[in-house]
């Protein structure tokens, strides 16, 4: 008896200390607005976009030569392609950078690439052109550097940086040093005339026996840094190519022929493969964000068989501990995403630019921290819907959807449109709300925790922590609701704050969110990067703007032009229909509310 009373008190005992406090999840996260793509290139690869001193986005790609094209509504739409390099002598012009200059001067680099039968006259090598005219007319080809006449000894891939001193750097990767081995090192030539005239090449990163290759430079926000991300097939016991920063010091800038060993402390693995087995990888991208944030991608065939996709992840000022791993584009089983790069526009827009089947196209990302709960009197619907919602998704399952909120003194709301796959939802369609009414940082759901599982009926099913998992519940005074259109549904959930343990509307408290939908049969689940549905740590802070505040939403995005939609009850019986913007009862106007 007495040895199963210790039993069942260190069961107990167990059960209680459960629950651990863990630090929360405090940088970014990137939600794309998927169901959004923009054809950049119909034709062509490799592309890389900046956005100019005068507000417009400026992309090139290599299609027969380099091509250039400009867009002056941030990337909705694009000129024509406009030829700046074309082939010549059985020599394509291959896989381009682009930069502007401080004084306005625009430079393009570009690598031109022999074909076979090599001829000792045509090398692989490094050019550039320039524009002092904001990109109307460019320069002849100005030369930087020539590798060896045969593919095994080329050169490859050119990448600007300007430094705040007016030095313009290109870094390459080269295989011209080394025409007995396989090896591979990052080369860095300087300009200090705009791109005029630039020097000869000195290495930067070499592991003895390895393939260093892909560079992209960027100097940190703290100005004081420069880090390359490269890729590096050298590291034990991966045997694939995996993301790597080397950097260096902007006061010693590589000077004494320094570089970056295999063993060097300055060569830093960017993301480590117990966060993430899927980091591996080529063709790795770093920018940074206007918050000092990093963000890095890369492409990786990684559980896809031979379908490449792209990868995207945030880091922190250091361009070190990158998490927040995401796909940017929705792709089917046969397609594939090559040789991308990213562009910070605009406020700190993340734009993924990828090649996918033989087109160039361009996607959105919104980086957050938290999300935003403007104050709203009691509406029917708290919201005007201006916009589709500040919280986009649907990137990895292709079922896209836009979720907002806003709060009153009594209640939370919560609403979001999901758009269907197809013409037919599955029983399990629906959206799953989670609220950490406490802001608690634990690694399992807490009594102040609480699970919202709407379906696309409207049917409401809540749970609440437990300390261990999730225990259903009732919580009468919280509404669920919907309406079903042609092409998606709407859901809207109202959550007095008393039903969740609170006295009054948390302004100022802390709160924490999460948010999951729900596909086809239910098994298709999109959720926020490294959110658990599990660990309130790991959701995100909802922040309740006061009144007077500005609500900080995102730019309006047009709304759908469906004719109907069929409003449900609590219990998911049809009590109405939406005819622009009235919702009809029983044959009866019952109110005005744009859905």
């Amino acid at each position: 008896m007495r040895k199963t009373c210790l039993l069942l008190f260190l069961a107990a005992l167990s059960l209680g200390m459960r629950a651990a406090t863990i630090a929360p999840y405090t940088g970014s996260r990137i939600f794309w607005d998927a169901r959004n793509p923009v054809t950049v290139f119909s034709s062509g690869g490799y592309a890389r976009m900046i956005e100019l001193q005068d507000g417009r986005l400026m992309a090139c790609c290599e299609s027969g030569g380099i091509k250039i094209s400009f867009s002056r509504n941030k990337g909705k739409s694009w000129s024509s392609p406009t030829l700046i390099a074309p082939n010549t002598n059985n020599t394509p012009n291959c896989v381009p950078d682009l930069v502007q200059l401080s004084d306005g001067t625009i430079v393009v680099g570009y690598n031109p690439r022999p074909s076979t039968p090599y001829t000792e006259e045509r090398h692989f090598g490094i050019r550039v052109r320039r524009s002092t005219d904001n990109g109307k007319t460019w320069s002849n080809e100005i030369f930087v550097y020539d590798a060896d006449y045969v593919f095994e000894n080329g050169c490859w891939e050119p990448s600007f940086l300007e430094l705040p001193s007016g030095e313009l750097q290109l870094y390459f990767a080269d295989e011209s040093p080394y025409t007995k081995t396989g090896e591979q090192q990052i080369s860095l030539c300087r300009s200090f005339d705009g791109g005029l005239t630039w020097t000869a090449p000195q290495r930067i990163s070499y592991r003895s026996g390895y393939r260093d290759g892909m560079p992209v430079p960027v100097l940190l926000a703290d100005k004081k840094t420069i880090v390359v991300a490269i890729e590096d097939n050298g590291w034990s016991g991966v045997g694939d190519f995996v993301p790597t920063t080397v950097r260096t010091t902007l006061a010693n800038n590589w000077k004494n022929n320094s570089y970056v060993s295999g063993s060097s402390s300055q060569r830093n693995r960017s993301i480590n493969h117990n966060y993430c087995p899927v980091a591996k990888g080529g063709a790795p991208y770093l920018r940074v964000l206007p918050s000092g944030e990093t963000v890095l991608s890369h492409q990786s065939t990684y559980g896809e068989g031979d379908n490449m996709k792209m990868y995207v992840y945030v880091g922190n000022r250091l361009a070190k501990d990158f998490k927040a791993m995401s796909k940017p584009f929705q792709q089917g089983t046969t397609k594939g995403c090559w040789w991308n790069s990213l562009a910070v526009i605009d406020t700190g827009i993340v734009v993924a630019v990828g090649g996918l089947d033989g087109k160039v196209v361009m996607m959105k990302g919104y980086p957050m921290k938290q999300f935003l709960a403007p104050y709203s009197p009691k509406p029917i619907n708290p919201l005007t819907f201006t916009s589709y919602g500040q919280v986009p998704m649907g990137n990895e399952t292709g079922t896209f959807s836009y979720a907002d909120f806003s709060y009153d003194a009594d209640t939370l709301y919560m609403t979001c449109r999901v758009f269907q796959r197809s013409s037919s939802l599955g029983e399990g369609s629906g959206v799953v709300f989670y609220v950490e009414s406490m802001g608690r940082c634990t690694d399992v759901p807490m009594s102040s925790s609480y699970r919202f599982n709407i379906l696309s009926d409207g049917t409401l099913t809540i749970s609440k922590g437990t300390r261990r998992d999730w225990e259903q519940v009732s919580l009468p005074t919280v509404q669920a609701a919907s309406a079903v259109a042609p092409t998606y549904y709407r859901l809207e959930l109202r959550i007095p704050w008393s039903a969740i343990g609170l006295n009054a509307a948390p302004v100022g408290g802390n709160i924490t969110v999460n948010l999951e939908i729900l596909a086809g049969d239910g098994s298709l689940v999109e959720r926020i990067p490294d959110a658990s549905p599990t660990k309130p740590a790991t959701w995100m802070p909802l922040k309740l703007i006061e009144p007077e505040e500005p609500s900080g939403t995102s730019a309006p995005l047009p709304l759908p032009q469906d004719a109907e939609e069929r409003a449900y009850d609590l219990n998911g019986r049809k009590v109405g229909e939406q005819r622009q913007g009235i919702l009809i009862k029983n044959g009866r106007k019952v109110a005005t509310r744009r859905i």
